[in-house]
């Protein structure tokens, strides 16, 4: 199912699946002729240990695959991060190296290994050289969007001290730690976070390259807290500039990053309540939602969310961005050639229906561009233990067995739209036609030529 305006759909096509991941990076290379893409035979479990993705790319003009070399660091939510490099047609993405979780880069047009990287990389610099990435073995373990294979060295730890952000630089290959778990938690520490498992994901460049927004979270039984932090390229400057229950984001510019979420600390309040304190341990994962509902106020489950526009500065201010126009949570990207635009979906509603749309900030407008239906189909049963078996148990009873097995699988597909180079065509990840597809659409006369 689809339907709405802009241009006509191009896409993969099966009976093998094809997908890119996140709605954070572009997908096109410096000439636009290739889209980054990988290649899985199923999808209807969570990645098995060892289990392998091709790593390639789709022709830009027929969308044949096109596929290269493979890994074994990938999700379905994220991909294996496969980033193209610079000006040139060679493809950085995570894998195995050594042993460990790192990354490599691949000359698509010969179809050799550039280079192995000893850290992974979750966004790259092109300016700089500089990757940063995070710990995949940790995010895994936690039911996050993490790699499934390798064990977590720091599952005895809280709160790592040796774990956190890592730089490298291509051209040296010399890790090391920018940011530690511990350092981001003691910035205005939450109450109890030394409870629970702590950890970081979602690591986005600001435009210009010079500061990294990333998320901070740790789950408990009563839910999930979230913390917007940015931090400087070089260490420096580490920030929170929101707390409480945030969801997606991207930069606006500079200077602000748009999130979905309500801001404050339902869970903090919910522990400083009488009613609460009354409720005995063992009985509290039945009363919890009927609390959440009572902290949550008379709008029910969507109430006090927002999209909401953080300064990224000493002193942050929150505005409220789009109110009335987007109601949802969903997954944005500004266009990289002109910002006032912006390309969002949100999560499927009760018939599985999810919207492909723009919107544009200085109109205050959405425009519709196509609905996508989710499948029905559920995840194969017999592989859940051997896919799970890295998973902490407490973190798959927090979520429940099946919600978390659907999510990591890649049955659970989001769009995830991203924009191309020139800000003329978006490409978004689907499901309505019953294989899991890349597709791309035109928009070029929608944005027209104001950039």
């Amino acid at each position: 199912m689809n339907s709405g305006t802009g241009g006509n759909l191009g896409c993969s096509r099966g009976p093998k699946h094809h997908f890119f991941g996140f709605h954070d990076l572009v997908a096109w290379n410096s000439g636009e002729t290739r889209i980054a893409c990988l290649e899985v035979d199923r999808i209807d479990h969570i990645p098995l240990i060892g289990q392998r993705a091709a790593v390639g790319y789709l022709d830009a003009d027929t969308y044949d695959f096109v596929g290269v070399t493979s890994t074994n660091g990938f999700n379905y939510p994220q991909g294996a991060r496969q980033q193209w490099w610079g000006e040139t047609n060679n493809l950085i993405f995570n894998d195995e190296v050594a042993g460990n979780w790192g990354s490599r880069i691949v000359d698509t047009d010969s179809g050799k290994c550039v280079q192995q990287l000893r850290s992974t990389a979750h966004v790259v610099s092109p300016k700089t050289g500089d990757i940063f990435g995070i710990n995949y073995a940790r995010l895994f373990r936690l039911g996050a969007y993490g790699y499934n294979g390798l064990k977590d060295r720091t599952a005895a730890e809280k709160i790592p001290q040796d774990d956190g952000i890592y730089k490298n630089n291509i051209a040296q290959d010399k890790p090391e730690l920018l940011l530690s778990i511990a350092d981001v938690v003691n910035v205005e520490r939450p109450e109890g976070a030394e409870l629970y498992e702590n950890y970081i994901t979602h690591l986005v460049l600001s435009p210009d390259e010079r500061r990294i927004a990333f998320l901070h979270r740790y789950r408990t039984g009563e839910g999930e807290l979230t913390r917007m932090m940015t931090v400087g390229v070089d260490g420096s400057g580490l920030r929170c500039l929101a707390t409480g229950f945030l969801s997606h984001f991207d930069w606006q510019d500079n200077d602000h990053i748009v999130i979905w979420g309500r801001t404050g600390s339902m869970m903090e309040k919910m522990r400083r309540s009488k009613l609460y304190t009354l409720v005995p341990p063992g009985a509290l994962w039945l009363a919890k939602k009927v609390i959440k509902k009572l902290f949550m106020g008379k709008e029910g489950v969507a109430g006090g969310f927002k999209w909401h526009v953080l300064h990224d500065s000493d002193t942050p201010v929150n505005a409220i961005m789009a109110d009335g126009v987007i109601m949802e949570d969903g997954h944005p990207m500004f266009c990289p050639v002109n910002r006032d635009w912006m390309i969002c979906d949100h999560y499927p509603h009760a018939d599985g229906i999810r919207t492909l749309f723009l919107y544009q900030v200085s109109q205050n407008r959405r425009i519709d561009l196509g609905t996508y239906k989710m499948l029905n189909d559920r995840v194969d049963p017999t592989l859940t233990r051997e896919a799970l078996s890295l998973v902490c148990p407490k973190q798959i009873r927090m979520v429940s067995h099946e919600l978390l097995t659907f999510r990591m699988s890649g049955l659970h597909c989001d769009l995830h739209p991203r924009w191309d180079r020139s800000g003329t065509k978006v490409a978004f990840d689907s499901i309505h036609e019953g294989t899991r597809q890349l597709y791309v659409q035109d928009v070029g006369n929608i944005v027209g030529q104001e950039h």
